[in-house]
């Protein structure tokens, strides 16, 4: 599965590229994720933005960092094995 987070101009060029391959592939309707916030003390993820706020101040991630932190923000509580963490991401 593949999951992509776009602004708009890059989904109207995505479009275009799945209107031009829909003949040759079979692509199944996926759901649309809500837009999401994960906020924290002091820290705040904004999923549709793929923005990381510590306070007003941007943090920037590399893509695994990022996947990584919204993966563990995303389920307080709960201890992950490295393995875990490395599939998942």
């Amino acid at each position: 599965m593949i999951l992509l987070t776009l602004n708009q101009q890059d989904e109207k060029v995505i479009d275009k590229i799945i209107s031009a391959i829909a003949d040759c592939i079979q692509i199944e309707p996926m759901q649309v994720a809500p837009v999401s916030i994960l906020s924290f003390p002091g820290l705040e993820i904004r999923q549709h933005q793929r923005r990381v706020l510590q306070g007003w101040e941007e943090i920037n991630l590399t893509r695994l960092e990022y996947s990584t932190l919204v993966l563990l923000a995303s389920n307080p509580g709960i201890v992950l094995t490295r393995t875990q963490i490395f599939e998942a991401v």
